[in-house]
């Protein structure tokens, strides 16, 4: 219920505001529709951070919080099928769709380490993307688009899904420890060979 009551005020919001972010189409269409779904799922399981009662194992709500997660991945690619099959793709969705892929892995982390599955570094997961975004303000290199490419989406796929495999209740402490050491020095390498295009470029440029 919580899911819908913020989807609904969401979809308000957005429709109002796609004109102020020169939004090219006359409607918000199924593929942001379906990023504004998952990132209210993604708030219902940020409401779990306040009750870690229910992370417990003793539970029985671990297996929940995993389909619920796992649903939220699903729609992930989802909603980008749908932007290309409608034609409705647009800047402000893929940056609605990416911003919202940085707010799930950051929840996602918060979860593990309230589950006692990773330490605290393991948000540093989550908080990767806003500190390059800040890191931008300061080194003009950094704002340049970066170039679609197969192995970031690659990457992001596994972070993902390895991020909700870490949540499982089979997966012990002493694995998840191991496999978010592995996701995070994924994405920090990920992150690395892009801002050494991005310096490279700009010094090109220059």
């Amino acid at each position: 219920m919580l899911t819908w009551v913020i989807a609904s005020i969401g979809a308000v919001a957005v429709s109002h505001g796609l004109e102020r972010l020169n939004y090219p189409h006359s409607r918000l269409g199924l593929c942001n529709t379906l990023t504004l779904l998952r990132a209210a799922s993604i708030a219902a399981l940020a409401g779990l951070l306040a009750t870690p009662e229910v992370l417990d194992p003793a539970s029985g709500f671990g297996w929940g919080l995993v389909l619920l997660a796992l649903l939220t991945l699903l729609l992930d690619g989802v909603d980008g099928w749908a932007a290309r099959r409608s034609g409705l793709r647009s800047d402000f969705g893929a940056r609605f769709d990416m911003e919202t892929d940085v707010a799930f892995a950051l929840v996602l982390a918060a979860l593990a380490w309230q589950a006692d599955k990773v330490g605290i570094w393991f948000l540093a997961l989550g908080l990767i993307r806003p500190a390059f975004l800040l890191a931008g303000l300061i080194l003009p290199a950094l704002r340049h688009p970066l170039p679609d490419a197969f192995w970031r989406k690659t990457v992001a796929a596994v972070q993902m899904g390895g991020q909700v495999l870490i949540l499982a209740p089979i997966v012990t402490p002493g694995l998840s420890h191991v496999l978010g050491v592995i996701l995070l020095a994924s994405v920090a390498t990920g992150f690395a060979v892009d801002i050494r295009w991005l310096h490279r470029r700009a010094a090109e440029a220059s």
